[in-house]
């Protein structure tokens, strides 16, 4: 296994985690107790869950919503110690929507916070993330309820997911000025399949020494190699059901020309590697210089550990630059601007053509 500090912090992840969405929904006791014990078994310490999972959806939240940490908690009992326990509040954990009831406020933390220690069985949070930004709240509450949590010892560190770069810059520096504790990890969308973080997110979190978590590596399975050229709808059991084709990560935005590219070069060195098109994606993120950890997922336990093997990839520098060029996206403004008057030869990327 392949180990980082999270950020600029002192606590050392495995660049493969776990990720816990099906854990007691997809998968039964047993099959998560399994789970964790191979991938401790690999080195794998980070495990990442969030009070959201196994609900989500309108009318099962109430009954469902947490089912996730509960299995968690009940696969490390016993070894908690050995791991690295990740969360994440701000979803509505009820059915019906009230004052309160969702976002980042004083009010909504200290509910959830206290509910997530409960189901995961245990005195403290490892990694805390703010799981979406609040456009109600303002940061500076949030930071300072999240550092009151961190000085009474129920959580370690903190953390952001699917924050845009300037919200981690504004938090950081309003927690820089106030002596409390920054965030260092923000956990974003990032694959081969759609390289927008690249723009603005990761840089700003480079900035800001904050290490970046991959979440949806594979695309909701599209960089898995089940999917050919001449499909025109995906798996419908799949988790595509729950996009609009206009809807980010849906089949219809992914299922375009530059990624069926990509997808042929995946399968190509996957072939050579006698491995799979998952594992080529996953380390071509982890050899990026843009990602810290990678999120496994899966809706069967084999898939999850197949991509185990991820780890024992390396992939040489022109395997590495072919993705890295059939995935190239389109610059925005002011990317594609800086490009008009760019010296692409030079290593110094300045001065007129």
């Amino acid at each position: 296994m392949e180990y980082c500090n999270l950020g600029y912090s002192g606590l050392q992840v495995s660049r493969l985690g776990l990720g816990a969405m099906p854990f007691g929904t997809g998968f039964d006791e047993k099959t998560c107790c399994f789970l964790v014990d191979s991938f401790q078994d690999i080195g794998g310490n980070l495990i990442d869950t969030s009070n959201l999972y196994g609900g989500g959806l309108k009318g099962n939240n109430a009954r469902m919503a947490g089912t996730s940490e509960l299995a968690v908690g009940k696969s490390v009992k016993g070894k908690r110690d050995r791991f690295v326990i990740a969360s994440k509040g701000y979803f509505l954990m009820e059915d019906e929507l009230w004052p309160n009831s969702v976002g980042l406020s004083r009010t909504y933390l200290v509910k959830n916070i206290e509910a997530s220690l409960k189901r995961l069985g245990t005195d403290y949070i490892d990694l805390y993330q703010c799981h979406l930004w609040d456009l109600y709240t303002p940061v500076e509450e949030t930071i300072r309820v999240l550092d009151d949590f961190v000085r009474a010892g129920k959580i370690r560190y903190i953390g952001a997911s699917n924050w845009d770069g300037w919200h981690v810059v504004k938090a950081n520096d309003y927690a820089r000025q106030y002596s409390l504790t920054p965030v260092v990890s923000n956990q974003i969308w990032y694959t081969l399949a759609d390289r927008v973080s690249e723009n603005s997110i990761i840089p700003a979190c480079k900035d800001q020494k904050v290490s970046i978590i991959a979440w949806g590596a594979l695309a909701q399975g599209f960089l898995t190699g089940k999917y050919k050229r001449q499909d025109t709808k995906p798996d419908p059991k799949s988790r595509f059901k729950y996009f609009k084709d206009n809807e980010m990560s849906s089949f219809n935005l992914l299922s375009n020309e530059r990624n069926w590219n990509v997808l042929d070069i995946l399968d190509n060195i996957a072939k050579k590697y006698r491995s799979s098109v998952s594992n080529v994606a996953i380390r071509w993120l982890l050899q990026s210089g843009n990602c810290d950890v990678v999120l496994l997922g899966g809706s069967k336990a084999e898939q999850y550990t197949e991509t185990f093997n991820a780890i024992n990839l390396c992939l040489t520098e022109d395997e590495f630059e072919k993705l890295k060029n059939a995935s190239e996206l389109l610059h925005p403004y002011p990317n594609a601007f800086y490009d008009l008057f760019a010296r692409h030869d030079s290593e110094f990327y300045g001065g007129l053509r």
